[in-house]
């Protein structure tokens, strides 16, 4: 069957992907890729920044990040971390869900969402949070997506505020 999506692409033809977990000498590669995932979303960050947050997000056992690798390198990752608050008690965030356009459809993400949520399930989040941009629901309509996963809309308002600390955060912090 040919994929409508991806033409020339066929179910026998899909690439093999496995996850794993990132690790440090990942970050040459996932720099650029959060650089598209980023511009994609309309986010500006810059790559020094990506590369120094990517190594502290590794080095924090409150966070965890999976890649989703093919024959032809990562192509796919997804971040989460733990959050503790009166309200839920133990909690998770989602974040940095990506797939490279090329294997979008294939089901990467959906396999990547479900390694996330597992972790956040085995660290004991009684909560699993995520955000979805307004350009990333208007041009891939997310919703629908984390939907499937059993994810609803709470109707909450996101505020970001830049924090006054001008150094960053250690995971003894």
């Amino acid at each position: 069957m040919t994929r409508p999506d991806q033409p020339g692409v066929t179910e026998a033809s899909l690439p093999e992907v496995k996850i794993r977990t990132a690790e440090f000498q990942d970050l040459d590669t996932l720099t650029p890729l959060f650089e598209a995932f980023f511009a994609e979303d309309g986010i500006s960050v810059e790559p020094a920044a990506i590369r120094t947050n990517l190594d502290r997000m590794l080095r924090d056992d409150r966070a965890c990040f999976f890649v989703a690798e093919a024959d032809t390198g990562i192509v796919g990752m997804v971040s989460g971390s733990l959050t503790f608050g009166v309200e839920f008690g133990g909690a998770a965030e989602v974040e940095d869900l990506y797939v490279a356009p090329r294997f979008r459809g294939l089901g990467v993400a959906r396999t990547l969402m479900k390694r996330v949520l597992q972790w956040a399930d085995d660290k004991g989040a009684s909560e699993i949070i995520l955000v979805i941009t307004p350009e990333a629901e208007r041009t891939q309509g997310l919703t629908r997506f984390y939907e499937s996963f059993g994810f609803r809309n709470s109707q909450r308002i996101t505020m970001y505020k830049s924090a006054l600390r001008s150094t960053p955060l250690t995971s003894n912090s």
